[in-house]
C-alpha cells in the first residue's frame, strides 16, 4: 500500500488561494499516471478493510468524478453523479447546503439510486462537509439508502467536515491529512 507521504508529493499546494490565509490542496495533480494510481490503490484497499459492501458509486462534482469512477470501474458498480443544480437532465432530487459566503445546491437523477441500496460518496476534498452532507441527505431522505462511506483523497480535519459524517454512523476513508489548514 502506498504511503500517504507518496500521495502527498503529487498534491499541490496554492499559497493564498482562493482568498488569502487558504493553502489550496489541488488534486488535479493527481490525474497523472502514477499519482492517480497510488491514491486510487490507497483507497480501494482502505475501502477492501472495511469490508464494505456497495450497490453505487457517488461521484461528487467535480474532481470526485474521476475518483469515483475509477473506483466504481475497479469495484464494477455503477458511477452516480452528483452535480450542482442545473448540470443534469431530468428528474433530480436537490439539497441545498452552506457556502462560506452564501448557499449551493446539489442534485442527483431521480432515477440514479434505488430504495434500501448501499452507497459509497467519494469526493477529492473534505474541509466543511457541506457537499458531502447535502449528498447524504438527499440519498437517505430521497430513496431510504444507506451511506455506508465517505471516501476522499484530501481531509482537512481542523474544518471538521469528518467530524459531521462521522457524527452520522458513516465511516471516512481518506488518503491524507492536512491539518491546520
Amino acid at each position: 500500500m502506498a504511503r500517504e507521504d507518496e500521495i502527498k508529493d503529487y498534491i499541490k499546494t496554492y499559497p493564498d488561494w482562493p482568498v488569502k490565509g487558504v493553502d489550496f490542496k489541488d488534486t488535479s495533480s493527481l490525474c497523472n499516471g502514477p499519482g492517480h494510481r497510488l491514491a486510487q490503490n490507497y483507497l480501494y484497499d482502505k475501502l477492501l478493510k472495511y469490508k464494505l459492501e456497495t450497490d453505487r458509486i457517488v461521484g461528487v462534482d467535480a474532481r470526485g468524478f474521476i475518483f469515483g469512477g475509477t473506483l466504481a470501474w475497479r469495484l464494477n458498480k455503477p458511477l452516480v453523479l452528483a452535480r450542482k443544480k442545473g448540470k443534469l437532465p431530468g428528474a433530480v432530487h436537490g439539497q441545498e447546503y452552506a457556502l462560506e459566503y452564501g448557499s449551493a445546491t446539489m442534485e442527483l437523477q431521480s432515477d440514479s439510486i434505488h430504495t434500501g441500496e448501499n452507497v459509497i460518496i467519494v469526493d477529492d476534498l473534505l474541509a466543511t462537509g457541506g457537499t458531502a452532507l447535502a449528498c447524504i441527505e438527499i440519498i437517505q431522505r430521497e430513496w431510504n439508502a444507506n451511506v455506508i462511506g465517505f471516501a476522499c483523497i484530501v481531509n482537512l480535519p481542523d474544518l471538521g467536515g469528518e467530524d459531521r459524517i462521522k457524527q452520522l454512523g458513516i465511516p471516512v476513508v481518506k488518503a491524507v491529512e492536512y491539518k491546520g489548514t
